[in-house]
């Protein structure tokens, strides 16, 4: 590579004034542009079905929602969607999983019945010692 290499040379007040132009092209044709046209699409059937129209902001948001859509859907490398159901469990591994439910209930039942009784010989000796 050369140590002088110039990418891009502005040059002066023309310079400056044709940097300004390329970016203000650009920025109406890839942001303006599409951004008005999604707004006039959605107005126009706006009329013809029951929902609200809008204004250019919201068809910029349109219009960034369309774009980062089609890119995440183009970029298969990066961004994988799949549709697939769920393994069902087998009738064994059902069973399994019922009959340890059912386990952690009577536990949990066992364990509240011991702190209520816990509980009530706990008052018991507080009425004895109070009396």
């Amino acid at each position: 590579m050369k140590r002088k290499t110039r990418i891009i040379q502005i040059s002066g007040f023309r310079g400056i004034l044709m940097a300004i132009f390329v970016i203000t092209c650009l920025a109406a044709g890839f942001v303006a542009f599409p951004a008005i046209s999604a707004m006039y699409l959605w107005n126009y059937a706006a009329s013809h079905i029951s929902i609200p129209e809008i204004n250019f902001i919201q068809g910029l948001m349109l219009w960034a929602i369309v774009a980062i859509s089609i890119y995440i859907l183009n970029d298969r490398k990066k961004y994988l969607i799949a549709f697939s159901p769920k393994n069902q469990l087998s009738e064994d591994e059902m069973k399994k999983v019922l009959e340890q439910m059912k386990l952690n209930r009577a536990q949990m039942i066992n364990s509240m019945i011991l702190k209520s009784q816990e509980n009530k010989s706990a008052d018991e000796k507080k009425d004895k010692e109070n009396v």
